[in-house]
């Protein structure tokens, strides 16, 4: 994966664990064809990945997207 770099302070960011309320992890939904699942009216969601500013605070959202 590339090196994020924070937009403002152009300083590495750090991965960071991001959570929902402390429950549950954030998804992103996606447009993609799910099969089977997306068919029954399941949709495909993708984790994302948090990337945080040390110098800042800035927090930045990725979708894990894998071509």
């Amino acid at each position: 994966m590339n090196e994020r770099r924070c937009p403002d302070c152009d300083v590495s960011m750090t991965e960071t664990k991001l959570t929902a309320g402390g429950q549950y992890d954030v998804f992103v939904k996606t447009d993609r064809d799910g099969g089977l699942l997306d068919r029954i009216g399941i949709d495909e969601h993708t984790g994302t990945a948090a990337h945080l500013c040390p110098e800042c605070g800035l927090v930045r959202l990725y979708a894990d997207i894998e071509e």
